[in-house]
């Protein structure tokens, strides 16, 4: 055996480079999913922004439709009453 052993505190300079290299692969890693998670953030915020947006435009912008009256139906129709109540509803 002619081979000898490095010595432990010499420099190795693939090693270096190695192991930045790593470091800078791990980094650019976590740097992606910050970012994805940020984007995937933003875009629920959005889709929740849109659909209250859709909520409010089907509220206010409807059809405004006459609705009917117990006056304009006659006189011979009875108008019941109905209130909640802990079971369900009570017609009266």
């Amino acid at each position: 055996m002619t081979r000898t052993a490095p010595h432990p505190s010499g420099f190795d300079f693939a090693s270096a480079l190695r192991g930045s290299l790593a470091l800078l692969v791990q980094v650019v890693i976590g740097m992606m999913l910050v970012l994805t998670a940020g984007i995937v953030a933003v875009m629920t915020a959005m889709a929740g922004v849109l659909l209250g947006v859709a909520a409010l435009v089907m509220r206010f912008a409807g059809g405004r439709r006459s609705r009917r009256t117990a006056e304009a139906a006659g006189k011979d129709t009875i108008t019941l009453e109905a209130r909640r109540t802990p079971r369900g509803w009570t017609v009266e």
